[in-house]
């Protein structure tokens, strides 16, 4: 999520199926304010609505609102160890939740005292540590966190980043990616054994990638890695997503409706995406399937 939202709120509903898709498109979420932070876990979609900040799920017959958090500012999400972990854009901390809505707890401040400046979007491997990226308030002072699997404890692993937004993991987990929305970037940082990271390294200069007749701003948000390695970036700025492969080459394009696209999530044999989408006050949640050759 970009900067911009963070005063910005709308009461949002929760249907689906109301407007018209693309082909080979489905809407599967509508009516909703600012649709982020969609994970895939057992065939259950989790999602936010940052407007409203509650965390939400979808599943094959039903729907529902798992927890609304006030003063939150929902906005990212990721599954650890069977419970959900919620980065609050608003009131800076990363909040827990169980399966059924309970509170589990929160880090509000890492090793070193300070605060998280608009924690944005997490990741987490599969020993169970996670990654959380931190926009900041000011241009150049995003950062990344690393909280072990053994403490709650975050520690500051990378700084410096303006408006540091998305974040994945390689499929070996040596390589994390970190969208960089205010320099339209994504980096990449190599992950040494005890969870920090070096040799930060421009993986790819959206702009400079795109398409004619695409002009103007390419700016991630979201990023996930699917089963193959190959890399997709939601774009807030530039239509719908993009897929590259894992040297940074723009290799497929996937158009989607509306203005800005702010997350994805990847099913595990990578041939289904659902993709936020954002027009106005009006936000949706699309299901692509299968993705086109």
């Amino acid at each position: 999520m970009n900067k911009w939202l963070a005063g910005f709120v709308l009461a949002a509903t929760f249907a689906t199926g109301a407007f018209a898709a693309p082909p080979g498109a489905t809407v599967v979420a509508d009516g909703l304010g600012f649709p982020e932070g969609t994970i895939l876990a057992n065939k259950v979609l989790y999602f936010v609505d940052y407007q409203a900040s509650t965390v939400n799920k979808l599943d094959e017959s039903s729907h529902a609102v798992l927890k609304k958090l006030p003063g939150c500012g929902a906005n990212g999400l990721v599954v650890v160890g069977g419970n959900l972990w919620v980065a609050c854009y608003d009131s800076g901390v990363i909040e827990r939740i169980s399966a059924d809505g309970s509170r589990l707890g929160s880090i509000d401040h890492s090793r070193d005292g300070g605060s998280f400046h608009h924690p944005n979007d997490l990741v987490a491997n599969r020993r169970g540590d996670v990654y959380f990226t931190a926009s900041g308030d000011l241009p150049g002072s995003g950062k990344v966190f690393f909280v072990p699997k053994s403490g709650d404890i975050a520690q500051e692993v990378a700084s410096g980043i303006n408006n540091a937004n998305g974040i994945a993991l390689s499929p070996d987990e040596k390589t994390l990616y970190v969208g960089e929305s205010g320099a339209d970037r994504v980096l990449d940082y190599q992950i040494g054994g005890d969870g920090t990271l070096h040799s930060a390294h421009t993986f790819a200069q959206l702009d400079s990638l795109a398409p004619p007749p695409s002009v103007g701003r390419h700016t991630p948000d979201g990023i996930r890695v699917g089963p193959d390695g190959s890399i997709y970036i939601a774009l807030f700025n530039g239509g719908g997503s993009w897929i590259l492969n894992s040297k940074g080459a723009l290799v497929k394009t996937l158009d989607v409706p509306g203005e800005h696209h702010s997350n994805l999530a990847i099913s595990n044999d990578g041939r289904v995406i659902y993709v936020t989408s954002i027009s106005g006050s009006s936000g949706r949640i699309y299901r692509l399937s299968p993705l086109p050759n």
